[in-house]
């Protein structure tokens, strides 16, 4: 889940809470409101009972009471039932109570002499009750109308806010990725003065730093590299020389040959350091044309066959006869299949199989090598193709890890890609995919 979602999810809880604690709120005051508008109706009846029982003495006529009863009987819903004291006894006005009628309310007036008027009203308390339930549910129904709206105001006022809250993180973890990606110097947004500003100038500080310790390393490989090359040439010649005249002693030959594969092991990896350093400043001549991919598989094929034969392993291939030509630099594509096939047959274990395929497959060419060896921890897999990358290999393999990284520029250049399927003790499938244009 996005930082800006998780941002306008909270904004959001944030609001509903607001907006239930609001409408709860207004809730309960105007179902308090409610009640003391229902006890002051209350009043007034009974203020009106009484007026009318005092009415009555003065009159010393209790029809006016019996009058203001009657009419409380017909016309007030929430009165169950009234009786008058009459004559001494209790008379009902307007009929019997009614079943939901609750405790009487006696309200009654005196006169000076003594004499009284008196009377008794019955609430319905089951009418009460469901409109007060019927009140309260309306209520509740504005009220929840009213927050709904206002949640989703909430809601949809959040997810604009997190836009321009979270769009400066967003770039940040762009200029993130791009260094990871190896393009040293990118920068983030330093726009305002808060945390994420002081976040954005530390990334951009740290890229630049990377980037010149990047053109530092760059420049220290060159120099070394040709430092190295002038000498080790004047080894090898010398080298070279020795051997063909004959006059080393026989005890001494040995030694002759051990400088010879030492010199040119390191002659390798001086190479591959400066075509390395090509690639980087993008100087690795590339020109494509039309070329059939099947020849340059068999030869590479042929080319380790006494190797592998040397190794105890089987070197196979399975060709598809009717490849279709595609757009290839066949020297850097040649390079590509052999770092691959090298690599299978120095981390394979005497006895094992090395196979080569190649065929079209999803509008791409396929070459893939499949190896029974040693196989690659998962943890290694997402840096396999790095400059000097090398995987911990029990069978003591020679190398100096630029043989992948070249091949994925190589791959770059041709629009392809390479990739690797593996598992720890059960080999490895490494797959190039030229595409067809």
């Amino acid at each position: 889940m996005s930082l800006r979602v998780k941002l306008a999810l909270a904004l959001a809880a944030m609001a509903l809470a607001g907006v239930a604690a609001a409408t709860a709120l207004m809730v309960g005051m105007q179902d308090s409101a409610q009640r003391a508008a229902e006890a002051e109706t209350l009043r007034v009846l009974d203020d009106g009972v009484r007026r009318a029982a005092q009415e009555s003495l003065l009159a010393q006529d209790p029809l006016v009471l019996l009058d203001h009863l009657a009419h409380l009987r017909r016309d007030r819903p929430e009165v169950a039932g009234c009786r008058a004291l009459v004559s001494g006894s209790w008379k009902d006005v307007g009929g019997a109570p009614a079943a939901d009628a609750g405790a009487p309310r006696r309200l009654s007036a005196s006169a000076p002499d003594g004499a009284e008027a008196a009377a008794e009203v019955l609430l319905a308390d089951r009418f009460l009750a469901e409109r007060r339930a019927e009140r309260r549910r309306e209520l509740v129904g504005r009220a929840l109308r009213a927050g709904g709206g206002a949640a989703a105001a909430g809601l949809f006022a959040a997810f604009l806010l997190s836009e321009p809250l979270t769009r400066r993180i967003v770039r940040i973890e762009r200029a993130v990725a791009l260094i990871g990606e190896g393009k040293l110097g990118a920068e983030a947004d330093v726009a305002g003065s808060d945390e994420v500003a002081r976040l954005a100038r530390g990334v951009n500080a740290m890229s630049a730093r990377l980037k010149e310790l990047d053109a530092m390393k760059r420049l220290f490989v060159a120099s070394v590299t040709h430092e190295l090359r002038s000498p080790l040439g004047a080894i090898q010649a010398q080298a070279a020389e020795l051997a063909s005249s004959g006059a080393v002693p026989p005890g001494e030959r040995d030694m002759l040959a051990r400088i010879q594969r030492n010199a040119a092991r390191l002659e390798h990896f001086v190479a591959s350091l400066l075509e390395m350093a090509r690639i980087e400043r993008g100087e690795l001549e590339f020109t494509p044309k039309p070329a059939a991919l099947g020849p340059i598989v068999e030869d590479a094929v042929l080319f380790f066959t006494a190797r592998a034969r040397e190794a105890g392993l089987t070197l196979t291939s399975v060709i598809d006869p009717a490849l279709p030509e595609a757009r290839l630099d066949a020297d850097l594509a040649t390079q590509a299949v052999t770092n691959l096939v090298s690599n299978a047959l120095k981390y394979t274990p005497q006895g094992g199989r090395v196979e080569v395929c190649a065929k079209a497959a999803a509008g791409a060419l396929e070459v893939a090598v499949k190896d029974s060896g040693v196989g690659i921890p998962a943890e290694a897999l997402s840096r396999l193709f790095a400059p000097f990358e090398r995987v911990k290999n029990p069978l003591n393999a020679q190398g100096v890890g630029l043989g992948l990284a070249i091949t994925k520029a190589i791959m770059d250049k041709h629009g392809g890609s390479v990739s690797v399927v593996s598992e720890p003790g059960r080999g490895s499938t490494f797959s190039l995919k030229f595409p067809l244009r």
